[in-house]
């Protein structure tokens, strides 16, 4: 990996955007949301995205002008219809009406539909957590993971989030997705030759299998945590789409694999003003002392510390932003590169 500016990726990144027709200021936070997982170390939202996302744009299967449109509106809950735009777009806009909300009334809730992939999902509840609130953020997706006891994908690998102030702490930040281990993964393992892990996955058969080329020829990826891991992927799954009236499942078109089909992927955002209920400095302060406790407990062998979800991407970031650098793989850089060489 090759380490890079980036103010400089971002001044690229938005320029590539603009000339696929992406509006300036929608381009910029597609590239602040792109570098902002890139200094968490979250490669696979970074700025693996960019060439993706342009071809999906180019392609037709991605408005770059879409904008969202809110089709009911309650004093603390609403639905937005995103117009089958970029999902990092929409997601943010979203997560406005979510905090404006709960500014007003304690809660805020925004379900979208007509979306579409929205990078890390962990971005939005970290943006309602900045304005001192509660938050939980998720999305589902095209299927790729299968519920405990299928031997196919049926459900998506459906990501969620929640982010916490935390007073001297900053904030929790806990961001998953469904499955053991991603697809992406697997798809590396497979050109480096290695195996994949124990309980990532199945191949078409139904048999767990470490051998990467069997997820090529329709392995399906399993939940973490078994049982556990699928409920979460349902509740997702109803929070994010069957609220929002999006495709459920199998209906969700995968906007890497058919880029010219939109992918009317479906989101929820919801942000808690604590301040509603009470002192919000002393809220913070349990969330801190929550840490503390947590973090004085002894540490088991092998361990160099005891972490709170968010704490080491956060500590990532704050390097990153100091260098004013990131880590990038060579491949993607070039990729880049050569798409931004090619639109001047």
């Amino acid at each position: 990996m090759a380490k890079v500016n980036f103010k400089e990726m971002n001044e690229k990144i938005v320029f590539i955007f603009e000339k696929a027709g992406v509006p300036a200021e929608d381009s910029k936070l597609l590239a602040e949301v792109l570098t902002d997982a890139q200094m968490k170390g979250i490669y696979t939202h970074g700025y693996l995205r960019v060439t993706r996302y342009f071809d999906c744009i180019k392609s037709g299967g991605i408005a770059p002008r879409g904008d969202i449109k809110i089709i009911s509106d309650l004093p603390s809950w609403a639905t937005v219809d995103g117009g089958g735009g970029l999902g990092i777009v929409i997601a943010r806009k979203a997560t406005d009406i979510a905090i404006a909300k709960a500014k007003e009334t304690g809660v805020g809730i925004v379900n979208v539909k007509n979306s579409h992939h929205l990078g890390p999902v962990g971005f939005y509840a970290e943006k309602v957590a900045d304005e001192k609130m509660f938050s939980m953020a998720m999305s589902n997706g095209d299927i790729l993971v299968a519920a405990t006891g299928s031997r196919e994908k049926n459900i998506g690998n459906n990501p969620f989030a929640y982010a916490i102030p935390a007073g001297k702490y900053d904030k929790i930040l806990y961001d998953v997705a469904i499955s053991v281990g991603s697809d992406m993964k697997i798809l590396q393992m497979e050109k480096e030759n290695k195996e994949v892990p124990d309980g990532w996955m199945i191949d078409k058969n139904g048999v767990p299998s470490n051998n990467p080329s069997d997820y090529l020829a329709g392995g399906v990826l399993l939940p973490f945590g078994g049982y556990k891991g699928y409920g979460l992927a349902l509740m997702v799954e109803t929070f994010a789409a069957v609220l929002s009236g999006s495709a459920v499942t199998k209906d969700v078109h995968a906007w890497n694999k058919d880029p010219e089909i939109s992918g009317n992927v479906g989101h929820f955002i919801m942000a808690l003003d604590i301040s509603k209920m009470g002192n919000a400095k002393e809220y913070e302060d349990r969330v801190e002392g929550l840490i503390d406790e947590i973090k004085a407990t002894p540490l088991a062998e092998g361990a160099d510390g005891v972490y709170y979800p968010g704490e080491k991407e956060l500590l990532m970031r704050k390097k990153c932003i100091e260098s004013e650098e990131v880590y990038v793989d060579d491949d993607i850089f070039n990729d880049i590169e050569d798409l931004y060489n090619s639109l001047k």
